[in-house]
């Protein structure tokens, strides 16, 4: 079973680190632009950024988006989770049943306890 990073996902990763990377306000357009995604789009991911906490937002003459402190901080783990990603590290974990080894499987339980950090 092949997994892969949502379109958004990878969207979002890239916003994040262009504003970490060239720091102070930039404008939607701007991010757009250097990031290759199409306005709208980017738009909508930097709506649910800013939700999360990653990017600030200011409004005005002098306003624009950047990244927050805490975007600072943040895994590819977390950036991906705000955008509604359920990232598993093996199949059992979201569909039991795909397991053979499940009812007496010992690694299960370990995998979900370290998922859940």
């Amino acid at each position: 079973m092949d997994s892969f990073i949502a379109r958004e996902g990878d969207y979002a990763i890239r916003i994040v680190v262009y504003l970490a990377e060239s720091g102070g306000m930039k404008k939607v357009e701007e991010i757009s632009a250097a990031v290759g995604v199409p306005k709208p789009t980017t738009a909508k991911v930097i709506n649910r950024l800013k939700k999360c906490g990653f990017i600030t937002t200011r409004t005005g003459k002098h306003g624009g988006i950047e990244a927050s402190p805490s975007a600072m901080d943040a895994s590819l783990y977390d950036i991906l989770k705000c955008m509604g990603a359920t990232l598993d590290l093996n199949v059992c974990l979201s569909h039991p049943s795909a397991c053979s080894r499940q009812p007496f499987c010992r690694v299960t339980h370990r995998l979900a306890d370290i998922q859940s950090v």
